[in-house]
């Protein structure tokens, strides 16, 4: 969860968004270090507070709008991708260049 990061870059302590978020810091320090989950309604507060989305404050990629034609295989490929390394999706481009041109 994105949940220090985006603390942190609003220069807020963890005292200070607790009670924000009528919540207390405990709570708050154990969603942060990841020993306990918010529910739903603290996601909602805190994705409000910020004014984040839900994927961004879980640290999900969102997803690209595809083609209704679009499989299943390809979806799940685009996701795979999202989730590589820099250096690991130029190869993954490269490798399916390859694959794209070989089609001819």
């Amino acid at each position: 969860m994105n949940l220090k990061k985006i603390r942190k870059s609003a220069n807020l302590t963890q005292l200070q968004l607790a009670k924000a978020l009528n919540i207390s810091q405990q709570n708050l320090c154990r969603y942060e270090t990841g020993q306990n989950e918010p529910d739903i309604e603290t996601l909602k507060k805190i994705a409000d507070y910020f004014d984040v989305s839900l994927d961004f404050l879980c640290d999900r990629p969102r997803p690209y709008d595809l083609p209704s034609t679009a499989t299943k295989d390809q979806k799940e490929a685009i996701n795979i991708i999202l989730q590589l390394n820099t250096i690991n999706t130029i190869k993954a481009i490269s490798y399916c260049a390859g694959l794209l041109a070989g089609q001819n």
